[in-house]
């Protein structure tokens, strides 16, 4: 008996320059300790795709070439074979499991792009950068081992690996805000508006910042100041600010949206002690320890 090979994608964090990445904007990113298995069992037969979430309940299933719900997985292999310099769809049974909540935001489309780029052999970038219009971060996070800063260029990328020793990760927190959104209309309304060469330098200089900076206190003014700068260059609300009456940030705390605006996780940095208690009580939302979601704290 043939056995089932797999392979395993990390999640994401987009820490800046959300929505300016797409421009060429520098952006800070980090892997998530969680991701997504693909497991491959090449029996004969055409090609079946089952998708596991975190709690083991299917919420996809089907033939790839013949089920109109798997259509994009069905373009992102052909992509991948293409890449390959192979045409013929492979045969067999595929099984992906997720070990995060689907609707957190963390990539459960990047991952897969990932996950089918080291099935099929093929670079993930390349594959990412002909089935999306996204910036590609997420994609390069779902096999880095750390933090990195991620720049677009065109249809290519550049990734550096960036040391996340000097942040203070013990006073980082991930809250959930319980509105997921879809970062692919979030990126076709955004690449719709006019580029903005002042926002990108600037989120640039706000993540040059943010990996020099070593303490809560600057860490806390950098993020405030992330906010700021983009709920006006977006003419947005700031989730995280919108909030303010259910966790409002004490003295030397501050706080960003992260990913697509609307309500996927925030990240916050407080000093305080118990602020883990205190983000639990007050916001009454998932708020996690950064130690416990991003790899290589």
């Amino acid at each position: 008996m043939k056995a089932v090979t797999h392979y395993f994608a990390h999640g994401k964090l987009l820490l800046t320059s959300e929505y300016t990445v797409l421009h060429g904007a520098w952006a800070l990113a980090v892997p998530t300790q969680k991701g997504q298995y693909l497991y491959v069992d090449s029996t004969s037969g055409p090609l079946h795709w089952q998708a596991l979430d975190c709690h083991g309940k299917t919420w996809l299933s089907g033939y790839v070439e013949s089920d109109p719900s798997l259509e994009w997985l069905k373009n992102c292999i052909q992509a991948a074979l293409a890449l390959s310099g192979q045409s013929e769809m492979p045969q067999g049974r595929i099984r992906t499991v997720l070990e995060f909540e689907r609707h957190w935001g963390w990539g459960s489309s990047s991952t897969v792009i990932s996950l089918i780029a080291q099935w099929i052999g093929v670079p993930a970038l390349d594959l990412h950068f002909r089935v999306s219009q996204g910036s590609g971060y997420d994609v390069a996070c779902a096999q880095a081992k750390g933090a990195i800063l991620y720049r677009r260029k065109d249809a290519s990328a550049e990734v550096r690996s960036v040391s996340m020793k000097s942040w203070p990760i013990q006073h980082l927190y991930l809250a959930y805000l319980g509105q997921k959104q879809d970062s692919q209309v979030a990126v076709k309304h955004y690449l719709g508006a006019p580029d903005s060469i002042r926002a990108v330098a600037h989120t640039t200089r706000l993540s040059e910042k943010l990996l020099d900076a070593s303490s809560p206190a600057e860490w806390s003014e950098i993020l405030v100041a992330h906010e700021q700068f983009l709920e006006g260059h977006l003419q947005t609300s700031s989730p995280v600010f919108a909030l303010a009456d259910k966790f409002p940030l004490r003295a030397h705390a501050g706080a960003k949206s992260l990913g697509a605006w609307g309500g996927d996780f925030a990240l916050i940095c407080d000093p305080n002690p118990d602020a883990l208690i205190y983000l639990h009580r007050s916001a009454n939302l998932p708020v996690f320890p950064w130690t416990e979601v991003v790899l290589g704290a």
